[in-house]
């Protein structure tokens, strides 16, 4: 017996209703075709999965990439950690990395590609002098920028998306002025700073200040420019003040050259430095390392807290037993950025970059290696400094000072 259905319906009024056999393979065939567009349908769903972009931005080339490309393996160490942990809301997180060529022309480019490669955010530099070439492209772009130790003041004042994991020039000063004072118990100092160096100059006009609040006097300051490989004019000057003390407010290879030129000229009078010293203990031109040589920096596998520790298991587990050889105490700084940048995404419940800055300004309290850290008023975090000393074998945790003494 013949069967029609209406014409709206799936057959047209001549069609005839399949016999048990055309009915199974009809269903058959129906299932297979749902299935494919199921599977379709779940492809198109996960190709619609964009990873969140995080720009860093350090330099690989130039005279700063032995220091600073330790920094590119920290933000991508944490996040491997994050992505395997399933990613954030749902989706995995994608470092973009940028050569800032060591220079501040090469950081605004850097910055300006990362904006065409539309980052959520940035992380880097290390260097306050790239920073300030950085942060107006980013402050305009409105990407959110996290400097890892770009200490000098005038970097978060470039705009409300410029922030800093690192504490201030303005806070290591103090530090600095009064562990010389108090604990070295120095009153007379001579302070060597890189000519027009926007962090050198800064801590250096920080100490000298503060030193004289204490109650010291600096006799004289020495200037000499980024690039110099010879101090003898600096070493001749401070061997006729006989300072109790020199400040050398420097980066890792020319206070590594001072360091040494100064003790083979039989200066053996305590050097302090600031967290520009912190590749230092891994720099030949320090041996031997004759007299006491302090500086502040962010972090030291003895300071003991908690999260120092699980990242010091993360390093030796990643790296070997060799792990601590090849960073400094600064780089513990980018690994915190992109856990803070984390923090903040998973709190706007996006990666609108304008989210992102909304949240990392209201953080309070995260957990990072280098300390409790909350943006509180102010891009600046309220965060501790440890001081250590530099001997011939080993970096030596002294103390830890907290933001508020």
């Amino acid at each position: 017996m013949m069967s029609h259905v209406r014409r709206n319906g799936l057959f047209s009024k001549d069609c005839v209703l399949p016999s048990r056999l055309d009915a199974t393979d009809f269903m058959i065939r129906a299932v297979v075709v749902a299935a494919v567009f199921f599977l379709m349908s779940t492809t198109c769903q996960a190709q619609s999965v964009q990873p969140i972009r995080i720009g860093s931005i350090f330099a690989k080339t130039g005279p700063g990439a032995e220091e600073n490309s330790p920094n590119y393996r920290m933000v991508t160490l944490a996040a491997g950690q994050i992505n395997a942990e399933g990613g954030l809301l749902g989706r995995p997180v994608e470092v973009i990395e940028f050569d800032t060529g060591s220079t501040a022309l090469g950081a605004r480019q850097a910055a300006e590609a990362a904006v065409k490669a539309k980052v959520s955010a940035v992380i880097g530099p290390s260097w306050s002098s790239q920073a300030m070439s950085m942060g107006p492209v980013l402050q305009q772009a409105g990407i959110p920028m996290l400097g890892a130790t770009t200490t000098a003041s005038e970097v978060t004042e470039i705009g409300d998306y410029i922030f800093r994991v690192c504490y201030t020039d303005a806070l290591q000063a103090k530090a600095l002025a009064a562990f010389a004072y108090d604990d070295l118990k120095a009153r007379r100092a001579v302070v060597v700073t890189i000519a027009g160096d926007v962090y050198s100059e800064g801590l250096s006009s920080g100490f000298i200040e503060r030193f004289a609040a204490h109650g010291g006097k600096v006799e004289s300051q020495l200037r000499y420019l980024q690039n110099a490989m010879n101090f003898d004019e600096q070493v001749r000057v401070i061997g006729e003040k006989s300072p109790d003390l020199i400040l050398v407010a420097g980066f890792t290879r020319d206070s590594g050259l001072f360091l040494k030129q100064a003790r083979s000229a039989g200066l053996d009078m305590p050097v302090l430095g600031g967290d520009g010293w912190t590749a230092l203990e891994h720099y030949p031109y320090l041996d031997p390392a004759k007299g006491e040589n302090y500086y502040v920096s962010h972090w030291h596998p003895d300071s003991g807290t908690e999260a120092g520790q699980k990242f010091l298991a993360l390093l030796y587990q990643e790296f070997g037993p060799n792990a601590l050889q090849m960073i400094d105490a600064g780089n513990a700084n980018a690994y915190d950025a992109m856990g803070l940048l984390a923090d903040a995404i998973l709190r706007a419940g996006g990666d609108s970059p304008a989210a992102i800055r909304n949240a990392l300004a209201a953080t309070e309290k995260y957990p990072g290696v280098t300390g409790l850290i909350t943006f509180k008023n102010s891009r600046d975090p309220q965060k501790s400094l440890v001081v250590l000393r530099i001997t011939p074998d080993k970096v030596e945790f002294v103390k830890s000072v907290d933001a508020d003494r």
